[in-house]
């Protein structure tokens, strides 16, 4: 019986420490990934699951250079938002890099697809 609450109480415990060791995720994105819009959003909004330290985001279209994406806030936060992302029509690819509360890095893409509707005949 000894043996067990031992047993018990290291596994309890090691969950408890790889929690706190546990890197920062994405929680959503708004717009999601792989959303069809009629016209780029007036923004994107990242959030995590805990605070994170966004470090840079960019946009690559068909046939455009890759652009960098303005973002607030700079410093730590759960929530970012990039106002007018200005995302072209087509496969717009929005990657992110991020510093999780660890400090690891962290990353991902938003795939959004620009396809305005057609006009009425």
């Amino acid at each position: 019986m000894r043996n067990r609450k031992v047993v018990i109480a290291a596994a309890l415990f090691a969950c408890l420490v790889a929690r706190g060791f546990a890197h920062s995720t994405l929680k959503k994105t708004v717009p999601a990934s792989g959303s069809v819009l009629t016209a780029s959003p007036e923004e994107v909004r990242i959030e995590f699951n805990e605070p994170a330290r966004l470090t840079s985001v960019v946009v690559e279209s068909a046939g455009q250079n890759e652009r960098r994406l303005e973002f607030a806030p700079s410093g730590s936060a759960t929530s970012f938002t990039i106002r007018e992302p200005k995302l072209a029509n087509g496969r717009n690819e929005v990657r992110w890099k991020a510093l999780s509360k660890d400090g690891h890095p962290i990353s991902g893409t938003i795939i959004l697809v620009i396809k305005p509707s057609a006009p009425h005949s």
